[in-house]
């Protein structure tokens, strides 16, 4: 019997397992590239959030900015809101610092009430040099007659009613504003008062005499000392007189007779303001030499911002003063004693 030829046709179980291989690594591809396509989905969907994270992060921080350099709800004498350096502690507590130190504010103006009884067109706000002038010795009607007529902010301050000036009280009706001109132990002086205050006199005959005093004045506050260069210089005389003085609502002012007064001393310790006197007018009794004192008043009155003068009834001091009525209104705001202690500061 012949022998039977192999066959030359590939066998088809071979076939399909070639073909299994192929689609095997088709699908591996496939899988491969669908999961990179999704990976790179992925990484772009993070990234625009990440981008629109950081443009939103720095719209606010903008907007925190303009907050800062534009405040709407800061008064309007804020001068300078700038930022000298803004990081991220500056930014989360910027909402409540926005009113704190890094603003530089403007001092409040201060309108100061005019409370006077004199001139009612005063400008006690304004930045006018303040001068006060005191007429010292006021006693008689004359006196009060001559004050008026200069038609100025004077103030008198009148003696205490004695033998010597038996109408002191009643002149001290002529006027809406009136000081006390009280007497004490001076020194150098023969022709003392007989009701001047020693620096030995007890607390008793002191406050006795100021309760009287008071009683014959009701409305005066301020007192002046009328000599008192011994008297002033003695801290027990003054502490004796302070404390009568506060007893009937009264206040010191410094005629200054003595550079060793203890006045200063004393206004602190009762919590008074000290006032003293810058200027005697009229020392020499000439309308020139008084003339000469005024305008140094006003140069006094411009340097510090007040001033306080002190002359007397006499001729030439009225004389000097109506010669100057119109350079002192010019050159001062010239106000009385109260006003001046209640800007003094």
């Amino acid at each position: 019997m012949a022998k039977r030829k192999k066959s030359s046709t590939p066998n088809s179980s071979g076939v399909l397992v070639y073909l299994g291989i192929l689609l095997s690594i088709l699908a591996i591809v496939a899988i491969i590239y669908i999961v990179v396509s999704n990976k790179k989905d992925q990484e772009q969907v993070f990234d625009t959030q990440t981008i629109n994270n950081i443009d939103t992060y720095f719209k606010d921080r903008k907007r925190e900015y303009s907050i800062l350099d534009t405040p709407k709800n800061v008064e309007q004498n804020i001068t300078d809101t700038k930022l000298n350096s803004i990081n991220e502690s500056d930014i989360n507590k910027s909402k409540n610092d926005i009113n704190k130190p890094n603003m530089k504010i403007k001092e409040p103006n201060l309108n100061l009430k005019p409370n006077h009884d004199i001139k009612t067109d005063l400008n006690l706000s304004s930045n006018r040099p303040k001068l006060a002038i005191i007429l010292d010795d006021i006693s008689t009607f004359y006196h009060a007659k001559k004050i008026k007529s200069l038609d100025m902010n004077i103030t008198p301050s009148i003696f205490p009613p004695s033998k010597n000036y038996p109408n002191s009280v009643n002149v001290a009706k002529e006027f809406k504003f009136y000081m006390i001109h009280l007497p004490l132990e001076a020194i150098n002086y023969q022709a003392q008062e007989k009701n001047t205050l020693k620096i030995n006199d007890s607390s008793v005959k002191i406050e006795s005499q100021i309760a009287n005093i008071k009683s014959n004045f009701p409305t005066a506050i301020y007192i002046n000392n009328h000599t008192g260069s011994k008297f002033t210089s003695d801290y027990n005389a003054m502490k004796r007189l302070f404390k009568a003085l506060k007893e009937n609502n009264m206040i010191f002012i410094d005629s200054y007779t003595t550079k060793d007064s203890k006045a200063k001393i004393l206004s602190k310790e009762f919590g008074n303001k000290y006032l003293k006197r810058d200027v005697f007018i009229d020392n020499i009794k000439d309308e020139k030499a008084i003339i000469k004192e005024l305008k140094r008043s006003i140069k006094v009155a411009k340097t510090n911002g007040l001033a306080i003068a002190i002359g007397h009834p006499y001729q030439q001091t009225f004389k000097a003063l109506a010669a100057m009525k119109n350079e002192l209104a010019n050159e001062t705001e010239l106000v009385i004693l109260k006003d001046m202690y209640e800007l003094y500061n």
